[in-house]
Formats: C-alpha cells, sequence, structure tokens
C-alpha cells in the first residue's frame, strides 16, 4: 500500500511540472518583404532609377512572442520584433529589436497595461484607415499623416472592449533628460510624450479619436546621446525620446487624427483626418491631413485606390497631394504578391516622397512617382 502511495506522489510530481509548462507559450513569427522598386521625378534632373527595397506592402520581421496565464483570467505577456531588410540581410531602419520589445500584464476584464518600447496609441488610430496598403507601400498616404509611430519607455493602457464595441487607452513616456536644472535653466519635461485614443468598432463601421503631444523644454544645457525622429515618424531613440530644439526653445507638438471605416461584403472605404501642429520659437508645421481609400475584392485579389492632400498652414508653398493605386493578390494566407504605383505632387517647398522610397527625401517642389512590384510571405 504505501508503494502505491510512494508511485502516485512520485507521478503526480513528475506531471506537476507539465502542466505548469502548458499555461505557458512561446510563438516564433516573421515576415519577409522584397521588392522592384522604379522610382523618377524626385530631384533636378532626374532619371528613372530602379532597385530592389525592402518592405514594399508589409514591413520586414523577425518576432518572438510568449504568454503566460497567471490564473483569473490574467496573463503576463512578453513581445521582442527584430527589424530586417529582407533585400539585404541587414539590420533594419528600426535598430535591432527598434520595432517594438515589452511586457505586459494582461486582464480579460481590466485591459491590458504594457512598458517598454511600443506602438502608440497615436498610430494605431490612423492603423484602422490603413486597409491592405499597410502603412508601407507606394499606395500608402501614410508618410504624410505626421504620426509617431512608436515610443520608448512608454507605459501604455489598452481597455477591452466595453458595451461590445467600445475601447480607450493612454499611454506615457517621459524624455528622461538628466540635465533637470542648471545656472541657465531646466530641462524638466524635456521630450516627454503623452497620447490617448477612443474608438468604437460594431459590425461593419468603426472611427476612431486620438491625440498625442510632446515637447522640448532645453532651458538648461543639451544632453549628448539624444534620440531623433526618424523620416517615417518611428523614434529612433538613444537615452531620450526626442530629438533636442536649439537650446533655449521651448517647442510642442500635438497631433490629432479622426479614423474611420465602412466595410461591404466585397469592398471597403477607408478616411482619415489629421492634424499636426507645432508652437515654440522653431515651429515650422500646422499641417491638415484629409486623406481616403477604397479597395474592391476581385477572386483573390484586391484592387486599391487612395488620394490625399495635405496643407501645410504655418509655411506658404508647402502643400502635397497624393494618389495611389495598388493590386494585391492573396497567393495563400501566408504569401502575397502586389503591384503598386503612386504620385505625389508638391508645392515649390514640400518636400515628401512616396512612402517606402529607396531615394529618401524629395528635393523640394519636385513630384516624385514610382512602380513596385514584390512579394511578401509571413509564417
Amino acid at each position: 500500500m504505501q508503494k502505491k502511495i510512494l508511485s502516485a506522489a512520485v507521478a503526480a510530481a513528475l506531471v506537476a511540472p507539465a502542466a505548469v509548462w502548458a499555461q505557458s507559450t512561446t510563438v516564433l513569427y516573421g515576415l519577409v518583404d522584397v521588392g522592384y522598386q522604379n522610382v523618377s521625378k524626385y530631384g533636378p534632373g532626374a532619371t528613372n532609377k530602379s532597385a530592389f527595397g525592402n518592405s514594399g506592402a508589409r514591413s520586414s520581421r523577425l518576432g518572438v512572442r510568449a504568454n503566460e496565464d497567471l490564473g483569473g483570467g490574467l496573463s503576463a505577456r512578453a513581445v521582442i520584433e527584430f527589424d530586417i531588410s529582407g533585400d539585404s540581410g541587414a539590420e533594419g531602419a528600426n535598430q535591432m529589436t527598434g520595432r517594438q520589445t515589452f511586457v505586459s500584464l494582461d486582464s480579460k476584464s481590466w485591459g491590458e497595461l504594457s512598458l517598454g518600447r511600443q506602438l502608440t496609441h497615436s498610430f494605431g488610430n490612423v492603423a484602422i484607415a490603413e486597409g491592405i496598403a499597410g502603412a508601407n507601400s507606394f499606395q500608402s498616404f501614410y508618410t504624410m499623416e505626421d504620426q509617431i509611430t512608436r515610443s520608448s519607455n512608454y507605459l501604455k493602457y489598452s481597455s477591452p472592449k466595453i458595451g461590445g464595441g467600445f475601447t480607450f487607452g493612454a499611454g506615457w513616456a517621459p524624455g528622461e533628460d538628466a540635465t533637470l536644472s542648471t545656472a541657465t535653466g531646466s530641462n524638466k519635461n524635456n521630450r516627454n510624450y503623452f497620447d490617448w485614443h477612443v474608438r468604437w468598432e460594431q459590425g461593419p463601421f468603426g472611427i476612431g479619436l486620438a491625440q498625442a503631444r510632446f515637447t522640448s523644454n532645453t532651458l538648461g544645457a543639451a544632453v549628448a546621446g539624444q534620440g531623433v525622429v526618424g523620416a517615417t515618424g518611428t523614434l529612433v531613440l538613444g537615452t531620450n525620446n526626442f530629438a533636442a530644439q536649439a537650446i533655449g526653445t521651448d517647442f510642442k507638438e500635438k497631433d490629432t487624427s479622426l479614423a474611420a471605416y465602412y466595410k461591404f461584403s466585397m469592398a471597403r472605404i477607408y478616411g482619415v483626418h489629421s492634424r499636426s501642429r507645432q508652437s515654440g520659437a522653431t515651429a515650422a508645421e500646422n499641417l491638415r491631413l484629409n486623406g481616403a481609400r477604397v479597395e474592391f475584392d476581385i477572386g483573390k485579389g484586391t484592387i486599391a485606390i487612395s488620394a490625399a492632400k495635405r496643407k501645410n498652414k504655418l509655411t506658404a508653398a508647402s502643400d502635397s497631394s497624393f494618389f495611389g493605386l495598388g493590386y494585391y493578390y492573396a497567393w495563400t494566407p501566408r504569401t502575397q504578391m502586389y503591384a503598386t504605383y503612386g504620385r505625389m505632387k508638391n508645392d515649390p517647398l514640400a518636400t515628401l516622397n512616396l512612402n517606402g522610397a529607396w531615394t529618401g527625401t524629395a528635393t523640394a517642389g519636385f513630384d516624385p512617382r514610382g512602380l513596385q512590384v514584390g512579394m511578401g510571405h509571413s509564417f
């Protein structure tokens, strides 16, 4: 009898760890997207130039996602995403793990609280109007929206769905400027960031409102090792959140966006209105953007048409308009082929290029246009 009891105890001890580990999961995932680009009209004397590019329709990445059930509807989560260049294999523009690296506590009843480098609520709001184009293709007007995509040191709360379709959230990131006071002044709140969003999604309709604010207050001495704001709105950071303005300035920016969609059985309509206003001695923007996208399904393929207009009320002759056309073919749920065309029309002082174009910033007053053909595979 004692031997049977001992055998049962040993068996229970061996089974218990397996039961615990069964509540924890780790998933490796990724996407590689490579395409051919032909771009022209981006500068004086520019001829058609060709190159292979990375992330033509969706961003190439390699990620690890871990989740552990803590019981009572609560779970712990961690995400690490590596930014990769599909065309060259080099480290991507967002640094090695600069896409996302965060930990979180997620409750089915109370929502998720996360900390680390993450997508912002500001970007998440305009993303509901991106559609199949995502934020990368020549057919997307993402670069015109002037939203901060990711933030480091970002404490983020995201609510669960309430009332069947209502969600909200807020996030905050300190600038982490060590020079809080000097003989010439204080850098308190320098490069601090805050945003929030509210959204309603029910059936085929969804609408969201978001606002983001950040400050550069460099009344004291400048701090070495500061980050810069990347060309695509990503915060590329050193120890701080935002690029410093000139010493002695008090620079602020407020970004607001209203985005919506309506989905029919074989088509979708997306729209976004956003504003980005700067204040202070170095302010150069007071932007208004209106953009729309329509998608039509044809078998396994989707045709997408986009148009947008951006006006800068603070600087004359700095407006830009955009037209884009794309075809996306879902060969399988994991493999996508695509062909997209985009054209930007710039006023004499405007310098917007096509989203994802390898030529970098366009020359002021020129009207870049381009074609890309590519393939993406996710796993």
